[in-house]
Parts: structure tokens; C-alpha cells; sequence
């Protein structure tokens, strides 16, 4: 319990529940003064209004006349209460109370509150005791000429007590309103902390295990689609993202140990052999050793760029590519080597929107798959560079060959690094280029397809394609 009132879910909502507590409890004020206050008002009216016509009458009948309005007013029962004194004697001449309250005693010309007693009728009209009652009244000297010594004493009120005891039972329910909104709150904000506590539970002991060793593990989905499950989500694709990171850097030490020890055993061999040789055998000992270092050179960029594309460090800024351009551009690059090679390097494109990329890592990919349909397509005659666009808006940019091709069973294969297929190792290469091209693929988001070449030559051939998805809208 101590660990939920803690939560920064429970004091948002706790401050929430006080925010609007208070505010119910303003609405309900004013509701209140508007309501009693108006009342209020109108009785004071209504008070100033009978002494006003009293003192019309006084005005112009005199006091005989000012005792018989007192006592006819005072038969009216409609809870007015009034009163006729004779002052200085005290004497009360009419009305329907037989003494002044004791408030009315220390009371000034303004308006005050008093109780008095009523007697209490029961269903058959007898008289079955008093009850207390409340009132509200004002007291005005009557006299005849305003330097006159003798003056009438007149008390004017209003039974209130209905609109009195609505008005207890209205703040009664204002406080227990204001005190369940509380309560109402407080039990929300628990269950909401609850609930919430039981995610961050989840996130934080998929965390642990991942801290431990288990890159394995993912936050639970909930399958609400709230922004809690969208952050899971998130989270889960940036624990995708690491663990294909740290997998590829396992991956990368396995097979530098692996593949590079045999350079390494060469170069250290043909060096101590160079010791006793003459001269001109060290010096084709130092060439081959250069060779070899600069193909491993070669091997450590590619890895490098590898692992800074599937950082994100590599791409750099995205920005709208042409793909038609691209390939036109790397066609007419190419289209020398591939006529020394024997090859026709053919061109097919069609008008496509531009996609969200890195011109310079599309231009790469596209570099490597053509330099790998050189080195391995075998007996093939045509290289084809094609560009199209699907109904849905992808853009489809392939390289296909009418060489051997690589067998089903291989072609999921192809993209990890350092494999080379049999057929191929005894080509040079690192077996780093179409990883290369993967790392890209993954960092403009699209998809490889590895099929047949579809040429129409005697051999199967092979197509590798990056289907990229359409640009989000603004």
C-alpha cells in the first residue's frame, strides 16, 4: 500500500481529485449563494416592503388605523409575524406574538435572526406543544411628527425556518458531496496505481532478466492499444534491435577469429620464411603480405560500415531518393566492367515516386549487388538492373543475372556475413557484400526478395531485389 501512495500515478491523480474537489466545492458555494443569498434578499424585500405600507397608513390614518393593518396582517397566516407596541408603556396593542424576542432587544435599525416558539398542531387541529422556529426580522419607530416623543414600536418578520433547514441540509450535502469526490478519488487513484504498477512491474522485470543476460526477453503486450502499449511495443523493437546488434557482434568475433586466422597463419609463415630467402623471394614475400593485409583491410571496413549503418550512424540524414536516377547513374558506371567481363548490362526502369533514403547507401547496395553478379555469374551473358513500381506504391529495385544462380536451400543464406557458398570460394571476397546490402535494407526499412534471375538464359540464374515501402505522407 505505502509503495502505491508513492507513485507519481497516485499523486497526479490525488491533485487531480483535489483540483476538482475544489472546484465542486466553488460550484457548489456559488450555487449556495445564489440560491440562499437571493432568498435572503427577498425577505429583506418583502420586510421592507409591509413597513412601507404600514408606514403609508400611518401616514395618513394615524395609530388606530396602523393597530387595525398590524392585527389584519397578522391573521393572514402566511408566515409574516408582526407586532404592535404602544411605547414607552411597553404595552403590545397588536399582532401575533405576545413579546418581543430577546435578539430583538440588542438588535439595531438593520435586519437580525431570533427564534421563537409556535405552537404545534396536531391532524385533528388541536394543539399539541410548541416547536422552535426561526425568523427573520427588523424593528421601526413609528412617530407622529419627527420632533414627537411619544412613538409606536413596530416588529415585522418572516418565519424562514423551512428555507433554514433546506440550508443545513443543502451544506450537509455540499460537505458530503466534496468528502466522497475525495473518497471517490482516492480509491480511482489507487486502482489506477495498481494497474499501472503492475506495467511498470512488467517492463521492470523484463529489464532485470535482459540485465542478466537474457536478451530473449519481451514486455508482455496487453493488446489495450494505449500509449503504455505503445511504449511496450517500442521498447520491444529496441530490444529486437539490440539483441540483433549484439547477436551480429558475436557473430562478427566468431568468424574474424574463424576467417581471418588463415591470413594471419599465411602472413606469419610466408614472413618467417622470408627470413632465410633471398632477396627476391622477400620481396614477393612482402608483396603477397600487403595483398593479403589489404584484403583484410578491406574485410575490417566492410564490418565497420556494417555495424555503423545497423547503428544508425551511417545513414545519415534521410532525405526524398530518385531510384530511377540511381540506376541510371550506376548503369553507365558499370557498363565498362561488365563488357570486359562479357556481360550486357541492360537497363529496365519505369517512372517511380522517390522513397526515404540515403542516396549514398542505395547507391552502395546497388554497387555490390552488381559487383557480385560479376564475380558469380558464371556463364551468364545479361545483367539486368530494373526498377518498378507495385499499385500499393512500393518501389522495386533488383539486379538479375542468367548465371547458375544459388540453390533455394542456400538463398536465406547468402546475406549472413562471411558465408561463401561452395561454388564460390574460389572467387576472391570477403563474403561481407550482400550482409552489406542487408544492413542496408534493414536501415531504409525494406524488404529483400531473392528469386530466380527469370532471363530466359540456360540457367537459372539469380534476382536479389530491395523493396522499399512508400513515403509517409505529411
Amino acid at each position: 500500500m505505502l509503495r502505491l501512495l508513492r507513485t507519481a500515478s497516485f499523486r497526479f491523480t490525488l491533485i487531480y481529485v483535489l483540483v476538482f474537489a475544489g472546484s465542486v466545492a466553488l460550484l457548489g458555494a456559488f450555487i449556495y449563494q445564489q440560491t440562499f443569498g437571493s432568498a435572503e434578499q427577498e425577505v429583506d424585500r418583502v420586510i421592507d416592503g409591509e413597513f412601507q405600507v404600514l408606514a403609508e397608513v400611518f401616514a395618513k390614518e394615524g395609530p388606530a388605523a396602523l393597530r387595525r393593518a398590524t392585527q389584519d396582517r397578522a391573521a393572514w397566516r402566511d408566515g409574516g409575524i408582526y407586532m404592535l407596541i404602544g411605547a414607552p408603556s411597553g404595552v403590545p396593542l397588536a399582532g401575533n406574538l405576545t413579546a418581543l424576542p430577546p435578539e430583538a432587544l440588542t438588535a439595531d435599525a438593520g435586519f437580525f435572526n431570533f427564534t421563537f416558539e409556535r405552537p404545534r398542531a396536531d391532524a385533528l387541529g388541536k394543539e399539541a406543544g410548541v416547536e422552535i422556529r426561526q425568523g427573520r426580522a427588523k424593528i421601526r419607530r413609528f412617530r407622529a411628527s419627527p420632533d414627537a416623543e411619544n412613538f409606536f414600536l413596530v416588529f415585522i418578520a418572516r418565519d424562514v425556518s423551512d428555507r433554514e433547514r433546506l440550508r443545513e441540509r443543502t451544506s450537509r450535502l455540499i460537505l458530503q458531496l466534496a468528502f466522497a469526490t475525495i473518497a471517490l478519488g482516492l480509491v480511482i487513484g489507487l486502482a489506477f496505481s495498481h494497474s499501472l504498477m503492475r506495467q511498470v512491474d512488467a517492463v521492470n522485470k523484463t529489464a532485470r532478466a535482459i540485465s542478466t543476460g537474457d536478451l530473449s526477453k519481451r514486455i508482455a503486450l496487453t493488446g489495450a492499444g494505449d500509449e503504455l502499449e505503445n511504449l511496450a511495443m517500442n521498447l520491444n523493437g529496441m530490444l529486437d534491435q539490440i539483441e540483433r546488434l549484439m547477436n551480429g557482434m558475436k557473430e562478427v568475433s566468431d568468424n574474424i577469429a574463424h576467417d581471418l586466422r588463415s591470413p594471419l597463419t599465411r602472413i606469419r609463415n610466408r614472413l618467417t620464411e622470408a627470413l632465410n630467402a633471398d632477396p627476391a623471394a622477400k620481396d614477393e614475400a612482402v608483396r603477397a603480405t600487403l595483398a593479403e593485409a589489404e584484403s583484410m583491410i578491406g574485410t575490417f571496413n566492410a564490418l565497420l560500415s556494417i555495424a555503423r549503418i545497423e547503428s544508425g550512424e551511417g545513414a545519415g540524414a534521410m532525405e526524398l531518393v530518385d531510384i530511377v536516377a540511381i540506376a541510371q547513374e550506376m548503369a553507365e558506371l558499370y557498363e565498362p566492367a561488365a563488357q570486359e567481363a562479357g556481360f550486357a548490362l541492360v537497363l529496365k526502369t519505369e517512372a517511380a515516386p522517390p522513397v526515404r533514403g540515403s542516396r549514398a547507401l542505395i547507391s552502395q547496395a546497388l554497387a555490390n549487388l552488381l559487383d557480385n553478379a560479376l564475380k558469380y555469374a558464371v556463364g551468364g551473358t545479361t545483367i539486368e538492373i530494373s526498377v518498378r513500381k507495385s499499385q500499393k506504391g512500393y518501389v522495386r529495385l533488383a539486379v538479375a543475372d542468367d548465371g547458375p544462380g544459388v540453390p533455394p536451400g542456400d538463398r536465406e543464406h547468402i546475406f549472413q556475413r562471411f558465408v561463401r557458398l561452395e561454388s564460390s570460394r574460389s572467387t576472391q571476397g570477403s563474403g561481407l557484400g550482400l550482409s552489406l546490402v542487408a544492413a542496408i535494407a534493414r536501415a531504409h526499412g525494406a524488404a529483400l526478395k531473392v528469386d530466380a534471375g527469370g532471363l530466359g538464359g540456360s540457367q537459372p540464374g539469380l534476382s536479389i531485389a530491395l523493396v522499399f515501402p512508400p513515403r509517409a505522407r505529411a
